[in-house]
């Protein structure tokens, strides 16, 4: 159980969320919605207990699960692999490491004094291991990581070699196997595919605790939840019914509010009307248009307030400076981290001004490949030629460019020359005109998300690599980047799952990967899309 009593949450010195009552029973279903910035991913954060609030109550009963946008995965061993990570959350996984150690040890040593203390060691861990599951537990840890999109050899795998995605679902893997009465998901399908977004509906259908979700996937908040909290200028609001019927009954409220205020204003147009009248005549008038005006004030202090519609975020790519013919090539590309072999014998020439899409199941390489690209990753053969009239402008997925420490303003100074109003003015396009201070790395993933675009804008890049740029924006904001990216004419290069998005933007060519194969971009690789 988790409840909240009249929670306060500022961010620096402004007030984000103030007054949000509401209460997570077993067996609730609630999607948290709202505009990016309405700050959902700082409230989520504030109830999985990273935060705390700056005035009200939270009381919390059981055991919580928080899957965060931004899963810090590089601690502990360096080693560590992903079903290792995964098992950790039942402590499942330093029971094994641990016998694994002592039964290599087992094979070395010859004392007999020493291998009896082993031996006991040895049998003192498989109890503590029976008793929390054991290979049982193992097996379910394997399932759920299959069912989430983790293969078999990337079980074993060392989280410090993995890609972002790679990497989300591995955390997204341990929090539903760990034993939770509850659980708080900040935007857990992306980086799923297809299949594995299927399946994580109908496991939180079935989930038996208290479900709270932020998503932009609008098939997920319509099948998984029962209610809706919707998070608005700072306040919360609840709703019964799926996100499809918050939609119809937040249109009928807003409607039924109008009228109301539109009631309010009429009466108090007649009454100053009449006040204004009987002011300045008889005594007794002027009695009775002191008692309205007492009347006035009242209903002024109880007008409906009418939440103003916010502003569409306003995304423009400049028109850039052509690019060579051939703006990037490349030709024999090789990738490994360790032992583990990427891609290799990779050829990629792009054209300027196509759209090119790079493809590929989960761990294919796609990042990677397009981090290589863009400069970013070294590559282990081959060769990258870039133009010299060649401008990149990257977009990474991981916002690995925004630094904790400094403001949104810096972050967009350190791109560009321009004048400081011109700056403040892009920021107000993209809704980050009131965070020009606030620490970049305290944004939600929505704001980070429109802050690096908003860099890679003020570069006037006629190469746009744009790895998911689609990840953790509202459906407006992801409409204007779609607008934006159809009237620009330099080139894109593109990884996304996203396929109502890629069939929008209608791609000429896709590679495949780790095949390296290139093909005429059809609808028919929209399937494809969809289990990347």
């Amino acid at each position: 159980m988790l409840i909240a009593r009249d929670l306060r949450i500022e961010v620096g010195p402004r007030v984000l969320i103030d007054e949000a009552s509401f209460t997570l029973q077993p067996g609730d279903k609630v999607g948290l919605v709202g505009k990016n910035g309405a700050g959902k991913t700082t409230l989520m954060k504030t109830l999985g207990g990273e935060r705390t609030p700056a005035s009200g109550t939270l009381t919390r009963s059981g055991q919580h699960g928080y899957f965060s946008q931004e899963a810090h995965l590089e601690r502990g061993r360096p080693d560590l692999n992903a079903l290792e990570r995964i098992l950790e959350a039942r402590g499942i996984g330093d029971l094994m490491v641990r016998m694994e150690d002592t039964r290599r040890k087992l094979e070395s040593v010859t004392e007999p004094e020493e291998i009896e203390r082993l031996i006991t060691r040895q049998a003192r861990l498989q109890d503590q291991l029976d008793t929390q599951g054991g290979y049982a537990a193992e097996s379910e840890a394997k399932r759920i990581a299959a069912a989430v999109g983790i293969g078999n050899d990337e079980l074993g795998q060392p989280i410090a070699t993995m890609s972002g995605g790679q990497r989300r679902r591995v955390e997204l893997a341990r929090i539903l196997f760990s034993e939770t009465d509850a659980l708080l998901l900040d935007e857990p399908t992306n980086h799923l595919d297809l299949d594995a977004k299927a399946w994580l509906m109908e496991y939180l259908a079935a989930y038996k605790g208290a479900l709270l979700v932020v998503s932009h996937d609008l098939p997920l908040l319509d099948q998984s939840i029962t209610s809706v909290l919707a998070l608005e200028h700072g306040r919360i609001e609840s709703y019964r019914g799926n996100y499809s019927h918050y939609l119809v009954e937040r249109d009928r409220r807003r409607e039924q509010k109008e009228r109301e205020r539109a009631q309010q204003d009429q009466k108090i147009a007649q009454l100053e009307y009449t006040i204004a009248r009987f002011k300045g005549t008889t005594e007794k008038m002027a009695k009775k248009a002191k008692s309205m005006e007492t009347r006035v004030d009242r209903i002024k202090r109880d007008l409906v307030e009418i939440d103003t519609k916010g502003r569409e975020t306003k995304i423009d790519f400049p028109q850039p400076e052509p690019s060579n013919k051939i703006p990037i090539e490349a030709s024999g590309l090789a990738k490994s981290f360790g032992d583990n072999l990427v891609f290799m014998d990779v050829d990629v020439i792009i054209d300027r001004g196509e759209t090119f899409l790079i493809m590929g199941l989960n761990g294919a390489g796609k990042t990677t490949l397009l981090r290589i690209l863009a400069g970013v990753e070294r590559h282990d053969l081959g060769v990258v030629h870039v133009g010299n009239k060649t401008t990149l402008g990257y977009y990474a997925q991981e916002h690995e460019q925004i630094v904790e420490g400094k403001t949104v303003f810096e972050h967009v100074r350190e791109v560009s020359d321009l004048p400081d109003a011109t700056l403040r003015g892009l920021l107000g396009r993209f809704l980050l005109a009131d965070k020009v201070d606030q620490d970049a790395s305290t944004l939600s993933g929505g704001e980070k998300t429109k802050l690096a675009l908003s860099q890679v804008v003020l570069s006037r890049a006629n190469v746009l690599l744009l790895d998911e740029p689609t990840n953790n924006l509202d459906p407006q904001s992801k409409r204007a980047l779609l607008e934006a990216l159809h009237e620009y004419e330099g080139t894109i290069v593109l990884v996304s799952h996203d396929t109502d998005f890629v069939a929008e933007l209608a791609p000429d060519r896709a590679l495949m990967m780790p095949e390296a194969e290139v093909h005429w971009f059809e609808e028919e690789l929209l399937e494809l899309v969809a289990l990347a």
